[in-house]
């Protein structure tokens, strides 16, 4: 996407040259350095009158645009550096671009230059033709935190009360790391998130209506950026975060790359020391069919967990020629964790007489191993932009955890009613493999062709063992237990095909994914062996349209169209009924099969200062969770019932009131129909909801500066979850050290402790639900960077990987 956003951007110079010629190049220095600031002069050989000249970005990066016909040369200087010439570059019809070898310069004889640093401040937020792209180290909370709160602060992100991830109202968002999946989601993908301190962030690519290229399951995409830094020479930087509230954080990371002009070798390495509670209360009151009370069941809890992660990666790049690379990365992550959960349970008559009393504990051990490895290659055919890029990746998961769960019931007199020693393991294994080849060809006329394959196979082993202790002794429950393994095999391929003209430019793409899936539960004493097989093919277009409303290019309009699927999460299709507490339990459902939702979006933007997004979108038979009444116990499970139509107004400003003032304001506004029927519940909502945040920046002097923001969503409904509104104020400041090496940080979340979520359940007959939570939101952090080596001015380089959404539906 980055050449279609750099060509619609830039507003075009025809500088007297009437033809569509474009000439590219890149400059370097010996220590493999991009040269900013060099003077690039052409010259028409045929007209040497003609004459147009260029200052190299801060990238080394020069082009000239609308060159007629001709035989041009160039002719190189930089301050420093022996001039360099170049010349019988032709551009005729056959030969409309040119894009140039990397240009080294070479110190002049007998001068040494100064260091000259160039630095400048990256935005919080940038909008992009096709995402908003969130910097990360522009936020000053991000240094003490992790990359989930980090991405709960970012504009339109929203993280909910069961982790679930939305972007712009949207749900089903696909997670990538790099380019890469996470192959998890829901509460796993959250406890990865968690583990990976923001320190180790370069940025957020929140993407609402993704192009062809990427797989097509999620409904939007997140892209989380990594750290890498491509500078010559070895450089890095160490952070060290660490956060207050009734429970001490930490989040620290290490990045560090040593690049020659031959490889380039990088590596992340993070730790994170994650505790935190939960105060949950739930009231569920059963009427009788003519409205009165038949009994009431009332419980309390209280959880608290610690968790310690490591994460880590190394890779390298190796420069096999100018034209070719090799690259292969290693990662890996662990994240023990242990918890505790306390309850109490009070279940009354009609007349609201005590009944009985429960009491009962859940203390876990949780272990997650996750390692893989990627290995890929890109080469340039020629000079005109042909590109071959290929990816490989393996990556295996192992989570298992080992609970004890005793249980006792009490008479109203105080006499035990029934007692129950129970063990739960669940072992996990899931092993990915995937595949996948990009070709993009430049062609006349500021057009573009791309295309790709992809294949991936996806293995999954998961029991849940229930034990009741009988003495000394361990005696399985073959009824509450389970083992089930699942197969799947996705194949895609994919055309896209954009072309720019002056005020015009127009993207379109197809994708075709073709899956295959099976699934068998094991027999066992209690339960009786189970299989399913299935196949489906399906074809997702897509298409961006952008015009320039002025000659400038500052006012412009995109309309963007996409097709997106939503597959069941692996463990949504094991039918077995898991164990949540004495009144709640989960299971998946066999009989599920993928949804589709078709997304409409008209966006105009005003350069970086405004936006207003007008989005539509829905589908049918879509998924969804239902919960259910079994006597006491709700019984939660997926089912195919939601149609659903989504309307939505998202505006965003970015002004300066003032020179060291820069405040940020989105907003996501959404009308929502839902309608649906399974299993006895029916739903036929018309909501509107909406969320507000805004973030202020204030440069106060030259080394230090502050941060305000305000996270105010309204009540949220969907489905038969309704929560109430809350909100979030937070504020931080940083002050630059070690002349400007060094930053350090101080933050503060929750300012009024305004983050206590209350939600009903709706939508069960003859049953009222309600439940609030609590946890340690409102902290206090302290975070310390430092930056070493030569690191001016340095390219960022972010392979994308062979599996965009296995990763994401892990769990």
């Amino acid at each position: 996407m980055l050449p279609l956003l750099l060509s619609l951007v830039l507003h075009q110079l025809s500088f007297g040259q009437t033809g569509s010629g474009r000439i590219n190049g890149l400059i370097k220095d010996l220590q493999n350095r991009t040269l900013p600031g060099a003077t690039i002069i052409l010259l028409n050989q045929s007209d040497t009158r003609s004459k147009q000249t260029r200052i190299a970005g801060v990238d080394g990066t020069f082009s000239f645009k609308n060159l007629s016909n001709s035989t041009y040369s160039l002719k190189i200087s930089n301050i420093g550096y022996q001039s360099y010439r170049i010349s019988s570059l032709v551009i005729d019809e056959s030969h409309q671009q040119v894009t140039l070898p990397v240009i080294i310069l070479q110190p002049s004889a007998g001068q040494t230059l100064k260091e000259v640093v160039i630095t400048s401040k990256k935005p919080l937020i940038e909008q992009k033709i096709d995402r908003t792209v969130v910097n990360v180290d522009a936020m000053i909370s991000a240094a003490s935190s992790n990359a989930l709160d980090v991405l709960a602060k970012s504009p339109g992100v929203m993280v909910g009360s069961n982790d679930d991830i939305t972007l712009n109202g949207k749900n089903n968002v696909l997670v990538l790391i790099d380019d890469r999946p996470t192959y998890m989601s829901g509460q796993s993908l959250a406890a990865y998130l968690r583990s990976l301190p923001g320190g180790m962030l370069d940025k957020l690519e929140l993407i609402s209506n993704p192009p062809a290229r990427y797989d097509a399951n999620g409904n939007a995409i997140i892209n989380i950026v990594l750290k890498k830094n491509q500078a010559a020479g070895f450089n890095g930087a160490v952070n060290l975060g660490y956060n207050q509230g009734v429970y001490a954080r930490s989040n620290d990371a290490l990045n560090v790359n040593y690049r020659t002009p031959k490889f380039n070798l990088f590596s992340n390495m993070g730790y994170s020391h994650d505790q935190n509670f939960s105060d949950q209360t739930f009231s569920r009151y059963f009427l009788n069919n003519d409205g009165s009370s038949n009994k009431t069941i009332l419980q309390n809890s209280r959880s608290a967990y610690q968790s310690d992660g490591w994460n880590g990666r190394i890779g390298m790049d190796y420069f096999a020629s100018p034209k070719t690379t090799f690259g292969i990365m290693l990662t890996g992550n662990t994240r023990p964790k242990a918890d505790l959960l306390n309850y109490t349970t009070t279940q009354y008559n009609n007349t609201m007489q005590l009944d009985s009393v429960g009491r009962g504990y859940t203390s876990g051990k949780y272990e997650s191993q996750n390692y893989g490895v990627s290995l890929n290659m890109q080469h340039q055919f020629d000079q005109a932009g042909r590109v071959l890029s290929i990816n490989l990746d393996q990556l295996n998961y192992h989570t298992g955890s080992d609970q004890l769960s005793p249980a006792d019931v009490y008479l109203p007199n105080g006499s035990l009613f029934s007692d129950q020693q129970r063990v739960f393991t669940f072992p996990s294994d899931i092993h990915i493999y995937a595949g996948k080849a990009d070709y993009t060809l430049p062609l006349v006329g500021k057009a573009e062709f791309s295309a790709g394959l992809k294949s991936s196979y996806v293995n999954t082993d998961n029991q849940s063992n229930w034990f009741n202790q009988q003495g000394n002794s361990l005696v399985t429950d073959y009824g509450k237990s389970d083992h089930f393994h699942y197969n799947e095999n996705i194949n895609s391929t994919y055309v896209n095909l954009k072309k720019n003209w002056k005020r015009w430019a127009v993207q379109g793409g197809l994708r075709l994914e073709n899956t295959n899936a099976q699934g068998h539960q094991f027999s066992n004493p209690a339960t009786p062996e189970s299989a399913f097989n299935k196949h489906y093919t399906s074809l997702f277009p897509s298409l961006f349209l952008l015009h320039k409303l002025d000659s400038t290019g500052d006012n412009t309009l995109v309309l963007s169209f996409s097709r997106r699927i939503k597959r069941p999460s692996y463990t949504q299709l094991n039918p077995f009924l898991f164990f949540q507490d004495q009144y709640s339990y989960n299971g998946g459902n066999t009989n599920l099969v993928p949804s589709f939702t078709q997304y409409v979006e008209l966006k105009y933007s005003y350069k970086q200062y405004f936006g207003l997004t007008a989005s539509y979108g829905g589908g049918n038979n879509g998924l969804g969770t239902l919960t259910q009444a079994n006597g006491n116990i709700f019984i939660t499970s997926p089912y195919n019932f939601i149609d659903s139509r989504l309307f939505g107004i998202i505006p965003y400003l970015s002004l300066s009131p003032a020179n060291w003032w820069t405040t940020n304001l989105n907003a996501v506004i959404l009308f929502q129909s839902i309608k649906g029927s399974a299993s006895g519940v029916d739903l036929n909502q018309r909501v509107n909801t909406h969320e507000i945040e805004t973030t202020n920046q204030f440069q106060l002097n030259k080394n230090w500066s502050a941060e305000l923001d305000g996270f105010f969503p309204g009540s949220q409904t969907y489905g038969q979850s309704k929560n109430s509104s809350i909100y979030n104020i937070s504020a931080g400041i940083q002050k630059r050290i070690l002349h400007g090496q060094g930053t350090i940080r101080l933050n503060a979340n929750d300012l009024f402790n305004t983050l206590t979520l209350h939600n009903q359940t709706l939508g069960i007959d003859g049953i009222s639900a309600f439940n609030t939570r609590s946890s340690d939101t409102r902290y206090v952090g302290l975070s310390l960077t430092y930056r070493f080596g030569k690191a001016a001015n340095a390219l960022k380089k972010n392979d994308n990987s062979s599996a965009e959404e296995e990763k994401n539906r892990a769990n």
